[in-house]
Parts: structure tokens; sequence; C-alpha cells
């Protein structure tokens, strides 16, 4: 028998996932059960379990998907924003552009507000997203620091403001899973007032 490539596991493991995200938007975590996910994705219960042995595997592996995305916009934001070239206004405000076109392929904002809601009953799932603000605060920081050596922003630290600056994003992703693109199209360039270069 011939052995199975990487790319065939990773493929494999993609198309559950999706199909885990399809069925957890529309039913929820809870109200969502593992022959749903064999349903939505059109596979035996073994080749799902070959991956994801319980239904709460595939929860976190959806949330970091959206971790991971957000993260990456945020890190692209600042890489073109290097050097400060980009004030943190526009840093936030594309990393809310990017979020909103990420929402409408894949509704990533809605899947935000349930991963939230479930990181109050797992453990697991609040250790990353705390483990994940902490990074994104971190780069944010780095952003700060440069505006406080210019002598702006010199009442607190670099980490305090980071947070605050990125408690918008919260907000933000919330407001957008309930009014969708259109109820959030000024967010960004309200963004960019509320912190000009």
């Amino acid at each position: 028998m011939p052995r199975v490539s990487q790319q065939y596991k990773d493929d494999q493991r993609g198309e559950i996932l999706a199909a885990a995200r399809r069925c957890f938007l529309r039913d929820g975590f809870h109200r969502t059960s593992m022959q749903d996910v064999f349903t939505e994705a059109g596979k035996s219960a073994g080749a799902v379990y070959r991956y994801f042995p319980k239904k709460e595997d595939m929860i976190v592996a959806v949330a970091a998907q959206n971790l991971d995305d957000v993260t990456g916009v945020l890190r692209a934001a600042l890489a073109r924003g290097g050097g400060g070239e980009h004030g943190v206004g526009e840093v936030m405000a594309e990393l809310l552009e990017a979020v909103t076109g990420l929402h409408r392929d894949r509704e990533l904002a809605s899947m935000a507000v349930l991963v939230w809601s479930e990181a109050q009953r797992n453990p697991e799932l609040a250790e990353r997203l705390a483990a994940a603000s902490a990074e994104m605060s971190a780069e944010v920081a780095g952003l700060v620091r440069g505006r406080q050596e210019s002598g702006i922003w010199a009442g607190a630290p670099a980490e305090a403001l980071a947070q605050a600056i990125l408690a918008l994003l919260p907000g933000f992703l919330f407001n957008l899973a309930l009014s969708g693109p259109d109820g959030v199209s000024g967010f960004p360039d309200a963004v960019r007032t509320l912190f000009p270069r």
C-alpha cells in the first residue's frame, strides 16, 4: 500500500476543519455533533477521528486558525509600517480592513464571538487566547515605543498602551459579527482619525 503524503494529510485535515467551521457557525459549538461534521465533510467517522479524536480538538483548531489569521494580518500591517513609517492609526486601520475581508470570506468575526464564549468554559482555549493577546500586544508595544521616543504618549508604559489600543479589535469584531461589513465600514477611517501620524 502506498504511503500517504503529508500534503494529502494536510488537505484532509483542512477539509474536515472547514466542514467543522461551517457546522459551528450554523449551529454553535454545543449543538454541533460529530455526526454533523462527518456529514458536512462527506467523510467517514474513522477519517475524521484520525485527525480529531474529539470535538473539542476541532474547536481549538478552528479557534487557532482564527487567531493565526488575525496575528498574521497584524504582523503584515506592522511590517509595512516598519520604522514608524505608518502610525498606530494606520496599522490598526489596516488590521480592521483585513479582518473585514477575512470575515467576508470565512465569517471570522462570528467565529471570534463563539470562541470568546467557549473560552469561558475551556481552559485550553482561554490559554491560547491569552497567549495570542500577549503576543499581539508585544508587537504593537514596539510601535508605541517608537512614538514614546519622539515624546508622544510618555505617560504610560508601552505595554499598557498597546493593550488599550488592541482593545479596539474585540469591539470591532463584535460589531462586525452583528452588523456585517457595511455596519462597520467607517471604523478604519475613524481609527486613523483617532490616532493620526
